[in-house]
């Protein structure tokens, strides 16, 4: 089965030899793609709910590789395993995924690389990186009816990154689709300005909003 342009950018941030924990594995469509390709020798494929779990197990089962991907049901990343180097969160809602890195602190090693893919507000994710100064290591822009952000870190030392960098990634703006992408999201900006009223709680803070995006795209 072929893998989604999303799933497919996932897919390509996994670095080959690492033993990856898919959480919220859905179908494990990720999962069977790492394993029958070679780029993992083993995935735990998980999930919090026990019938998108037993949805995943048939997959696993139909494509010959339960020996190899292991199907858990698990709470976020509450106890990994040990041999696990790579850590696959996406598919959420950016809420729900600093939840899940914020509440097992000490799953945060050194030796780990988390690539997550949240479905809107990628800023605050890369906000709770900064504040816990971790290194962004990269970044990859998704065009799938919209455009999805995908950041993977490490948590290797690094100084806290600027509101720019929060806002538009710390190495996004080198992507192809970045221009393209923060144009989109500008009109839709402007767009709803138009419609709020002067004295609109938010108006200010989303008029400052625009004024960094066309500073950024006048940076391009």
């Amino acid at each position: 089965m072929a893998l989604s342009k999303r799933l497919l950018a996932l897919y390509e941030m996994v670095e080959k030899g690492s033993v990856a924990a898919d959480i919220g594995c859905d179908h494990a469509q990720l999962s069977i793609a790492l394993v029958e390709n070679g780029i993992c020798p083993h995935v735990y494929a998980c999930d919090l709910r026990e019938q998108p779990l037993a949805r995943a197990k048939e997959a696993i089962q139909a494509a010959g590789l339960s020996d190899r991907i292991t199907a858990c049901l698990r709470n976020g990343i509450e106890n990994l395993e040990r041999d696990v180097s790579t850590v696959i969160i996406a598919g959420m809602g950016v809420e729900t995924i600093l939840t899940i890195l914020s509440s097992q602190p000490e799953q945060l090693q050194a030796n780990r690389r988390f690539i997550i893919q949240a479905n809107l507000h990628v800023d605050k994710l890369r906000h709770w990186i900064s504040e816990n100064h971790f290194t962004i290591e990269k970044e990859v822009l998704v065009e799938e009816d919209h455009f999805y952000e995908i950041v993977c870190f490490s948590c290797r030392c690094h100084d806290s990154y600027s509101e720019q960098e929060q806002l538009f990634g710390a190495v996004m703006p080198k992507d192809a689709l970045f221009e393209r992408c923060w144009q989109q999201r500008r009109d839709k900006l402007e767009a709803i300005l138009k419609q709020l009223p002067p004295q609109h709680i938010k108006r200010n803070e989303l008029e400052q909003r625009k004024e960094m995006i066309e500073r950024q795209l006048c940076d391009k």
